[in-house]
């Protein structure tokens, strides 16, 4: 693992991607950008067939967001922690839970984001003696019947915990023979330390500042350009306290109060999966003090999965078990208004960066106001996914 070096940024599981292309380039004589490449489109392939079979327009969607995002989509490694929660998702739509708990670690492992599918799951349904194991709980037994023995997790959850260990401790074993365990988790206090980066939505204001010829210019530092005066430094700290936050009541809701949706089928439950996460992952985007164009490949894949996993709009929306009243649950996926207006906000990413990128850091007026806009449509998008994710009524 790469020590004293602020760009390492990444979990430890990135470190087995980044050193594919090399091995490639140390036994075979390939370039190393080649391979790195050739690697992302493997895994976009791959995750386009899958979405290809299960939803044609989902897949239309994920070609046109990834060619909107331009190349930045292939010269970076997102792809792969995006198509392991797109597996996630799959596998638990078929339901698959140990396969599921493996990719979603594995996801987890490259980038920290897909552990917000677990947040989303809610609660772990309990199995109660001569019940069967479901990803729903049972309904509440009549008041004053004994409910037997204390109920035990249900079988799919178990498989779901078996899966992540396999992912964590594969890599964990990996790490152990050889000796890449050292600063393994060195990227979080290199996180933490960085200022806000220029595209980042809480750096907005300091765009316009620096647009209209006041505060500071950005400065390069963290393998990036970002405001690093006190103030943006104290905003920065502002976003990260949000970000849990929003994460911890989100978590405390679903898992504790909040009745996990019930549906006819496992599209349908990871259709709502998909929608929390989505708005989780929409907050921590907006939210967070580096953006980066890449960012939003994550947030294409969920959109992607969530209309692979859309029902037909005649099925109907709400299911009631016997034990009361159940959670909406979405009959059409993500909204098309919306849904356009990320991929205007991915057209006006690859805008800003790579094609005019010195532009917004000099200030100069068009190319400021175009990433200020492109803020907006995020901020926007996230609130819209937020009401997506509540149900029909307002969150």
């Amino acid at each position: 693992m790469p020590t004293g070096d602020d760009r390492w940024q990444y979990p430890p599981g990135a470190a087995v991607v980044f050193v594919l292309p090399d091995v490639t380039h140390a036994y075979l004589g390939l370039p190393y950008r080649a391979v790195f490449v050739g690697m992302m489109v493997a895994v976009d392939a791959v995750l386009t067939a899958a979405l290809v079979r299960r939803s044609v327009p989902a897949a239309g969607f994920w070609v046109a967001g990834l060619t909107a995002l331009g190349p930045v989509a292939l010269a970076r490694f997102d792809l792969l922690p995006a198509a392991a929660a797109v597996a996630a998702v799959l596998a638990l739509a078929a339901g698959r839970f140990g396969r599921a708990g493996f990719h979603l670690a594995a996801g987890a492992l490259l980038k920290i984001w897909p552990v917000l599918l677990l947040i989303a799951l809610s609660r772990p349904p309990l199995r109660s003696p001569g019940r069967s194991a479901s990803i729903d709980p049972p309904p509440d037994p009549p008041p004053g019947r004994p409910t037997g023995r204390f109920p035990a997790p249900s079988p799919d959850w178990l498989r779901l915990a078996a899966g992540v260990l396999c992912a964590v401790g594969g890599l964990a074993a990996l790490f152990a023979l050889t000796g890449w365990w050292r600063d393994a988790f060195g990227f979080l206090g290199a996180q933490q330390a960085r200022g806000l980066q220029v595209e980042a939505v809480a750096a907005t204001p300091f765009v316009v500042a620096h647009m209209l010829g006041h505060g500071t210019a950005p400065g390069y530092s963290y393998g990036s350009l970002q405001f690093d005066t006190p103030l943006a430094r104290g905003v920065a700290t502002a976003c990260s306290l949000t970000e849990i936050v929003v994460i911890a009541i989100s978590a405390l809701w679903w898992w504790g109060w909040a009745r996990p949706p019930a549906a006819a089928d496992g599209a349908g439950r990871a259709g709502v999966l998909v929608g929390r996460t989505l708005a989780l992952l929409l907050v921590v985007v907006v939210t967070a003090r580096v953006l980066s164009p890449q960012y939003l490949v994550w947030i294409m894949a969920l959109v992607a999965v969530w209309i692979a996993m859309a029902r037909p709009a005649g099925s109907g929306g709400l299911t009631v078990p016997a034990g009361g009243p159940a959670a909406p649950v979405p009959a059409g996926g993500p909204s098309w208004r919306w849904v356009a207006l990320l991929l205007i906000c991915v057209v006006l990413s690859q805008v800003v960066y790579p094609w005019r990128y010195n532009d917004v850091v000099q200030g100069r007026i068009m190319m400021s106001l175009v990433l200020v806009v492109r803020n907006v449509g995020l901020v926007t998008v996230c609130g819209w996914a937020w009401r997506a994710a509540a149900g029909s009524r307002p969150a």
